[in-house]
């Protein structure tokens, strides 16, 4: 416990000491330097204390990536070397925790910087473009367990789910957004002149003003409308897509979605069209997670989505097991202590938590 707390307190300083963006700059540079469980799971308390410090975190890390890139640059020497006399004008305790320091300043400071390098950010390298997204303050993200809402310029909203994460790119003609993993949740701002087109999974939502709700997942790729109207369409070219709304939004649909509907596109099966419980999909939004005779292994796949603590079936049989039920996002216990009520399951927990379910004993009493 002891090594814990002083490893918390060597990655993030003590409350008020230092400013969020230095913490995260802090927490970008170790992790690259040690990314193990104990650090990791460090990290992950910090993140979670705050969407603030996700989205801290994502402007830290983009700057850091492209601090490295930018090294060679004179304006990047400069940096290094005045914060490494300023490390060593400290004293030799301080230059040992801040042996990273210049990576750190870099971080905070290479937005700034950017202008009087008079680099062309407009390239083709995708980390230079989520590390300008990122820097402009175009990036939205949540951590394992939480959710936020984000409004944006135009108006619009974007309401994330756990472990979720956007950019958006507005420009004249097009407002565009990217999902790149997770659930958002998207209300958007009536404008005609300008399609509110969603990416995700290699395929585009183009909206004018409406309310729908995007899904990417491992297993599907999944749009349900709440009001107004969306066509789902192949994503277009990405020099197409940025060049012009047209190409964005002109390809051939795959569906158009009435409220009430949901499109879905999932492995080794075709795309779908089909109605929706739309007051279970977003039920998300009030921390619940409604199952309605759904797989096992379906339903422990959307529980371990909310929480650090997996659940793991150790026996294949299992995962075919229809459940039904309301239960909180997060609240892991609930779920596993219904399983075991009413399935013949008992549960084991390994060392670090996560819990494994498997069959119970012939022999075994029965709980209650």
């Amino acid at each position: 416990m002891k090594c814990k707390i002083a490893l918390v307190r060597d990655g993030s300083a003590e409350p008020g000491s230092r400013s969020i963006d230095e913490d995260a700059a802090r927490w970008s540079e170790i992790l690259r330097e040690r990314d193990d469980p104990t650090m990791r799971e460090a990290f992950n308390a910090w993140q979670a204390q705050s969407p603030q410090h996700a989205q801290a975190y994502a402007r830290a890390d983009a700057a850091r990536r492209l601090a490295e890139m930018l090294a060679d640059e004179p304006q990047m020497q400069a940096l290094r070397r005045d914060t490494l006399g300023r490390v060593a004008r400290e004293g030799a305790q301080r230059r040992r925790r801040q042996r990273g320091g210049w990576a750190v300043a870099a971080s905070v400071a290479v937005f700034g910087l950017l202008g009087a390098i008079g680099l062309n950010l407009g390239g083709s390298w995708k980390v230079v473009d989520d590390a300008r997204d990122a820097l402009a303050g175009n990036v939205y993200q949540t951590g394992v367990g939480q959710r936020e809402s984000f409004v944006l310029a135009d108006g619009s909203t974007i309401t994330l789910n756990t472990d979720s994460r956007v950019s958006t790119h507005y420009r004249d003609g097009l407002r565009a957004v990217t999902l790149e993993r997770g659930q958002a949740l998207f209300k958007v701002a009536k404008d005609r002149t300008r399609p509110f087109v969603v990416s995700a999974g290699g395929r585009q939502v183009t909206a004018l003003g409406t309310e729908f709700d995007v899904y990417l997942s491992s297993r599907a790729f999944e749009v349900t409308l709440l009001e107004g109207r969306v066509t789902v369409t192949r994503a277009a070219k990405a020099a197409a897509a940025a060049a012009s709304a047209k190409a964005a939004a002109g390809a051939a649909a795959l569906a158009e979605l009435r409220p009430g509907e949901q499109f879905v596109a999932a492995a080794k099966t075709a795309p779908q069209v089909r109605a929706a419980d739309v007051r279970r999909v977003v039920s998300w939004r009030n921390g619940q997670i409604v199952f309605e005779n759904e797989r096992l292994s379906d339903a422990v796949a959307e529980i371990n989505r909310y929480s650090q603590r997996k659940i793991v079936l150790a026996d294949a049989h299992l995962a075919s097991l229809k459940i039904s039920g309301a239960f909180n996002t997060g609240d892991t216990g609930t779920f596993v202590e219904a399983l075991t009520d009413y399935f013949p399951i008992e549960r084991d927990t390994l060392a670090n938590d996560d819990i494994v379910l498997k069959p119970r004993a012939p022999d075994a009493p029965l709980r209650g």
